[in-house]
Parts: structure tokens; sequence; C-alpha cells
């Protein structure tokens, strides 16, 4: 979606009543073996199709979980940021 298509959405949204100001809040990712939420998309597809891989930074294991709306919603955040 491009600048003026974001822009389109925020003002329907306003329009609409929803508050457009507020920063969004993103998943905090958990590591299942150290703890640390010090972790990163790894790959949208895991051995299963309703798994995505996470690596953690501080204890370098990459680990699986199940795919929620939660996640997809994050990793569209993280890519718009990246542009």
């Amino acid at each position: 979606m491009g600048t003026l298509g974001r822009s389109r959405e925020k003002a329907w949204l306003k329009l609409m009543g929803y508050n457009t100001s507020e920063p969004e809040k993103k998943a905090e990712i958990t590591c299942p073996f150290c703890g640390s939420t010090n972790t990163e998309l790894f790959s949208l597809f895991g051995q299963q199709l309703l798994t995505i891989q996470y690596y953690c930074n501080s204890c370098h294991t990459p680990f699986e979980r199940v795919k929620g709306d939660d996640v997809l919603e994050d990793y569209a955040a993280r890519k718009e940021s990246q542009q």
C-alpha cells in the first residue's frame, strides 16, 4: 500500500471515530528456552503451515509458534517500518 493509500485509510478511520494517533502495540514474542523477548521473525512458515519460526537473539535458538492474527499483523507492521 502506498503513502496515498495509508493516508486515505487513516482519514477514513478518523472519520469513523477511531483514534489513529495511538501507537500500535506490537506482539512481544517470548523465547520458550530462556524467556527473553529479544526475538525476531525468522520465517512465516515452520514445519507445519500453521506454525511460524522465530529466532532468539539472546540464546541463539530458533523456535516455532502457532500462527495467530497478532503474528500476521506484527509481520505487516515490521515490513512497513522497513520501507
